[in-house]
């Protein structure tokens, strides 16, 4: 699925040529060794259908590999091996009577990997054909006049009952595409979940820190916000919100390295989660500043805890290349509602003021911004 579109298709065109191969080869067998249980007057074409399926599906492949070296894509190929597929297993399908079994299974299972592979516009129009199609099969069933399995010209059953070898073969290849389209959609289903998890964990945390990433963060505190504004309880639940930032980064950058940069801000980060609460969201907000969402929590604790925290930093000592560097961070304490915050955006610009009253009037050091809480 990371792949180039050109490149996938050669898988898929790669998993399809299994159909018409297993099929024709299957025919071809059976033609030889018991050609009495055949309509001979479709074989002929049966076996042209497969021949010439796979040769096109092998010039298709050849000519792929040669365009993968300028073209990104091919639609036409894509198309070709989701139509090509389809009407085959069809086909097959209806002459031999399998089209509610073995054609159900093998189209629908070809459309979960394909859906992973291909475009699934047109999976979703492929779909809207089959699904009519296969009713009219269904239907034509339950016609007499119509002419059931017309490529078997007698029924593969013996005298004692018991099915014949051959056809008991052939079934046992139709289980092994089966079985292998079963697994391939598998593989194809846990790559996707993979893919989803990642990229849904990359919208949501900070690669570096693991803290919770900036959108995710004043997502999470319009959140609360709007919890809190919605309870009846009076006065509201408050909601706190420190803004830290590291003091003099750039000099540890510009001395040490960046690499000693971000040791100095995972293990800031560690201090900050390994002191919140279950409830409590810590965040990167950007570069070397960190805040940290407290639900139910008043100015008055929300400063205890900074203080906490502005403690352990300035106690940590970040070893990197045989080197110790001390830390050290300001910290900037508002809390919602109070006079000035009625939202989120208020309530980080009122701890970011008071983060900078911080830096301006020393570093390492806890301001809490002037406000009162609103009763």
């Amino acid at each position: 699925m990371d792949w180039r579109a050109i490149d996938r298709y050669i898988l898929l065109s790669a998993l399809v040529f299994l159909a018409p191969a297993c099929f024709g080869i299957s025919l071809w067998v059976t033609n030889v060794l018991a050609p009495e249980y055949l309509n001979q007057s479709l074989v002929p074409y049966m076996l042209w259908m497969y021949g010439i399926h796979i040769l096109v599906l092998i010039g298709f492949i050849v000519e792929a590999f040669h365009r993968r070296h300028y073209a990104d894509d091919w639609p036409f190929f894509e198309s070709f091996i989701i139509g090509s597929y389809i009407v085959v297993i069809l086909i097959s399908g209806y002459l031999t009577g399998s089209h509610f079994t073995e054609g159900l299974l093998l189209i629908f299972l070809g459309v979960n990997i394909t859906c992973t592979l291909a475009n699934v516009n047109k999976i979703r129009f492929c779909y809207w054909l089959v699904m009519p199609t296969l009713l009219v099969m269904g239907i034509a069933d339950f016609i007499p006049s119509v002419p059931y399995a017309i490529l078997l010209e007698k029924p593969p059953i013996l005298p004692d009952g018991h099915p014949v070898l051959g056809w008991l073969i052939v079934r046992g290849l139709i289980v092994f595409i089966l079985t292998l389209l079963i697994y391939l959609c598998i593989l194809a289903m846990k790559r996707w979940t993979e893919r989803e998890s990642l990229y849904q964990e990359m919208s949501t945390i900070d690669g570096l820190t693991r803290l919770s990433n900036r959108n995710f963060f004043i997502n999470r505190g319009e959140e609360e916000i709007e919890r809190a504004q919605k309870q009846h309880a009076h006065p509201m639940s408050p909601l706190a919100c420190i803004m830290i930032d590291l003091d003099h980064f750039k000099r540890i950058n510009d001395q040490w390295g960046h690499h000693a940069g971000d040791e100095v801000l995972v293990a800031a980060s560690k201090i900050m989660m390994n002191n919140a609460r279950r409830n409590d969201e810590v965040g990167r907000y950007g570069g070397e500043e960190f805040a940290i969402l407290l639900p139910n929590t008043n100015i008055k604790t929300a400063e205890r805890i900074a203080e906490r925290l502005r403690v352990k930093i300035s106690e940590t000592q970040v070893m990197v290349d045989g080197e110790i560097i001390k830390v050290t961070a300001s910290f900037g304490v508002a809390c919602y509602p109070s006079d000035g915050v009625s939202g989120m955006g208020d309530l980080l610009k009122t701890a970011d003021k008071a983060l900078y009253e911080a830096k301006e009037t020393g570093r390492n050091k806890v301001v809490v911004a002037c406000c009162s809480d609103k009763k």
